[in-house]
């Protein structure tokens, strides 16, 4: 049941994401970041230097098979298949849905619509535990050839320098409705994974509580509490831990915790406000 879940979701998904790039980023020259707007700019390169219309799908290939084998000889292909399934699948969708007629309408309205749309579909890809490769495979491994940058981070300079090449070629008022789309996309997608709330709480119950632990610093870079519990029925000593992530982190760690330990008892709720390290500080 959850495989055919995950099948439905990253199909609408990649479907939904195609259309936001074929119909509103690539018809208004909107370059919102990643690998999409990476093709969109190099389309209008070569168009302007040869007079050639490259196909987007064709120019997204391209931009993802390097790093794809890049990723396999850095990471090995068994943490990168789910992703280049989802990234092979994502092509395919460009080319389908190039021939749904542009959305014509003013940059505002695209931009509204667009990041609305590129959220759903981002949104239904990442809540599986896939990914569609570009910027965010790019960050991971340049993550492991420079640890002391969080893969966060590296994706936002990536994504921020394609935005601002976009401002180099289509000017000022496309580069400021991409950052409205971007903004628009980041909500939308939020709310796709984990519904509303700022971050969330997890309680974990496991007796393989310190591998969990020690997994959950290295993967997702939050710190991890260790409380004292006891099953009032069993009268047995238990650890709980609480760790609390954004809502980004909520489907790939509960993932990785029923990877770990498939009878791990999990317990996730909404943090309204959280301050300190790795959140907002008020």
């Amino acid at each position: 049941m959850k495989l055919k879940e995950d099948i439905y979701n990253i199909v609408l998904g990649t479907f939904l994401m195609a259309v936001g790039v074929n119909s509103f980023f690539d018809a208004h020259s909107l370059v919102i970041g990643g690998a999409s707007g990476l093709a969109i700019l190099m389309a209008s390169a070569v168009y302007g230097l040869f007079n050639i219309n490259l196909p987007l799908w064709i120019l997204f290939s391209i931009i993802n098979i390097p790093l794809f084998l890049w990723g396999f000889w850095v990471m090995g292909f068994k943490k990168l298949k789910k992703s280049l399934y989802s990234t092979v699948l994502l092509s395919v969708m460009i080319w389908l849905t190039a021939f749904i007629p542009e959305f014509e309408t003013d940059l505002a309205i695209a931009a509204v619509f667009g990041g609305i749309i590129e959220g759903l579909g981002l949104g239904l890809v990442l809540k599986t535990g896939f990914t569609t490769g570009g910027s965010d495979l790019l960050a991971t491994i340049l993550n492991i050839k420079l640890p002391s940058f969080s893969v966060s981070s590296l994706i936002l300079v990536i994504d921020y320098a394609i935005i601002a090449m976009g401002f180099w070629e289509f000017g000022s008022i496309n580069a400021f409705y991409a950052l409205v789309s971007v903004y628009i996309a980041v909500k939308v997608m939020d709310f796709v994974i984990t519904g509303a709330g700022y971050a969330k709480a997890v309680y974990i119950i496991s007796d393989k509580s310190e591998e969990i632990g020690r997994l959950l610093m290295n993967n997702f870079e939050r710190g991890v509490t260790t409380l004292k519990g006891r099953g009032e029925y069993t009268k047995k000593e238990k650890n709980v831990i609480l760790c609390v992530v954004s809502k980004k982190q909520v489907s790939p760690l509960k993932r990785l915790i029923l990877e770990t330990d498939a009878g791990a008892f999990m317990i996730i709720t909404d943090a309204a406000e959280v301050t300190g390290e790795g959140f907002s500080r008020k």
